[in-house]
């Protein structure tokens, strides 16, 4: 007997597809995580930057004995509105630095300058990322301190929409 018969050949070429395809799945499954776990990276970088920012506007104002929220809130484009705000820290005037969203998921999408490698909201191309920053007195009679929440959140290709939420409190300081 010469030759394979139907039988061994179909068997032969099962075995080679079930040989390839596991591999191959999970190759497809190590670049997916491998995507979302460069977007969480990218995403977290994102909301300390903002948080960085507010803190750093926080500390300024009370070093040049401004009111100690100038700039963040109680403006046009305030970011204890229900909306939130977004903020643009490539921008060197505060007040075009922040700006307030048209409303809660609205927020712009970010832009990066392939040129820079800086993420802003004026030039380059829009990546998948939208950046809130809210300021929250939470209900509390106490007007020295605010809870900065901010909230990047992004559509990932292989998994539902994404979100990372960084929380942190502000005190007047004198």
């Amino acid at each position: 007997m010469k030759g394979f018969t139907l039988l061994e050949t179909t068997v032969a070429i099962a075995v080679l597809i079930v040989g390839i395809l596991g591999p191959l799945s999970m190759a497809t499954f190590t670049l997916s995580r491998s995507s979302l776990s460069e977007n969480e990276i990218v995403a977290y970088n994102l909301a300390v930057e903002a948080l960085e920012f507010v803190i750093n506007t926080r500390d300024t104002n009370i070093f040049e004995g401004d009111n100690w929220l100038d700039g963040l809130d109680e403006s046009a484009n305030n970011c204890d509105h229900s909306d939130g705000c977004y903020i643009d820290v490539t921008e060197t005037n505060l007040a075009n630095q922040v700006r307030q969203c048209a409303t809660p998921t609205t927020c712009p999408f970010i832009k990066r300058d392939a040129s820079s490698g800086l993420y802003n909201y004026s030039t380059g191309s829009d990546t998948i990322f939208r950046r809130r920053i809210y300021l929250d007195n939470n209900d509390l009679d106490n007007n020295d301190e605010r809870i900065v929440r901010v909230t990047v959140t992004w559509n990932e290709k292989f998994a539902a929409n994404k979100s990372i939420v960084i929380e942190h409190h502000i005190f007047e300081r004198e």
